[in-house]
């Protein structure tokens, strides 16, 4: 990492810290909005699928401005506005507000992850993106190891802790960005970025990319969110100091595979095969979501979140290198904010989780998911062979 430039070099350890905040409140959300406003599990499930919705949708607009402004500002705004919005959730009494808070942090996280995307394939030859890529993950799941721990730790001798160390570490992440001269990495300018509406029409031809973010969409199911929805299950099928055990055990598990093999996964990962590296991982997916549905101990969950994880390890640096081998270089963030709009997934998790935890056998939720990845995978999977096809 130290081979990298001032700018790559922050913009990793930005992203651990802002992963930091997130991880320590996060695995907590459920059960304080459940108590905080009364809601039942369905009902917090809708309030969190709401929130990611919307800010998914404000997203795909925050895309198109990244390839318009300085990508170091608009960073550093979404870290405060998530600072103000980790704050703000303590004060949750009303559903309307709370709402429109957890839209705030919502969107100022995926722009977030817009714009350090963005900036890494900006500032790094082709050759360098998929290793720096998982080094960035790596780092950022170091946050997975400790947040979940610290967070329920902390919450143990006052509730709202954690959301106001959230909001402290996203708000003091700001200055490592600050500390970022300008022009530390001048690029060519490409020419001047088209208007929203060209550029909507540029994303709508694009079938490829269409039909990937399909398949993302429905992966994401899966993936996006899953601390909410094994959360939800946990707390329809145990007592609440047991799921928070388990969630902390099995979030460590998660980042630790991750911190162990993400680099060495991302060593071999290549575009010319990605398509395969894509199935390869929503089979691991499917793997640990029937694991999960089957455990009954404390080693049983762990171990079907080591496979799940194997294929998170996959799935997440292969949908970066497909994206990025897409986009022109003059629309790197608005392609990203395309993409991102597989986080709908994200936000229809909770949701359909929510109801069939509430209307069919808890178990169910898995298999359902298993076959939400698999459609999403034979997609994205199509998807890589239209684009072998065209390069051939």
């Amino acid at each position: 990492m130290f081979n990298y430039s001032l700018v790559i070099r922050r913009l990793m350890i930005v992203s651990l810290t802002i992963v930091v905040s997130r991880a320590i409140s996060s695995p907590l959300l459920t059960l304080f909005l459940s108590n905080k406003l009364g809601l039942n599990h369905q009902d917090v499930g809708l309030l969190l699928g709401i929130a990611v919705f919307i800010a998914t949708l404000l997203a795909l607009y925050g895309g198109y401005i990244i390839d318009r402004l300085e990508k170091r500002r608009l960073l550093i705004l979404t870290m405060l506005s998530s600072a103000i919005g980790f704050v703000l959730l303590t004060f949750a009494e009303n559903l309307y507000l709370t709402t429109l808070t957890l839209i705030i942090t919502e969107t100022a996280s995926a722009l977030f992850l817009i714009g350090s995307k963005a900036i890494l394939s900006e500032n790094l030859p082709i050759g360098q993106r998929a290793k720096a890529f998982s080094i960035r993950y790596t780092l950022t799941n170091i946050g997975y190891a400790t947040g979940p721990m610290l967070g329920v730790t902390i919450a143990g001798y006052y509730p709202i802790a954690p959301f106001l160390i959230a909001g402290a570490i996203a708000f003091f992440s700001i200055f490592l960005m600050v500390g970022i001269p300008r022009d530390s990495a001048p690029r060519p300018v490409i020419g001047q970025p088209q208007s929203f509406l060209k550029t909507l029409v540029t994303l709508k031809n694009d079938r490829t990319l269409i039909m990937f973010t399909c398949g993302c969409l429905l992966s994401t199911v899966v993936h996006g969110r899953f601390t909410l929805y094994l959360s939800q299950y946990l707390l329809v099928t145990t007592d609440d100091k047991r799921a928070l055990d388990i969630m902390a055990a099995l979030l460590a598990c998660n980042a630790i595979a991750v911190i162990l093999l993400q680099y060495q996964f991302g060593r071999f990962i290549t575009r010319e095969k990605l398509r395969y590296w894509i199935a390869g991982g929503t089979s691991l997916f499917i793997l640990g979501l029937i694991g999960f549905s089957l455990a009954d101990s404390m080693v049983s969950w762990c171990v079907a979140m080591f496979v799940f994880t194997l294929g998170e390890m996959i799935i997440y640096p292969s949908e970066f290198l497909f994206v990025d081998t897409l986009a022109p270089e003059e629309l790197r963030g608005s392609y990203y904010g395309a993409q991102n709009l597989a986080a709908l997934g994200g936000a229809a998790s909770p949701v359909l989780c929510g109801y069939l935890l509430m209307h069919t056998p808890a178990p169910t939720m898995f298999y359902a998911l298993s076959a939400l990845t698999a459609m999403g995978g034979l997609l994205c999977f199509l998807s890589g062979r239209r684009v072998a096809l065209h390069q051939n």
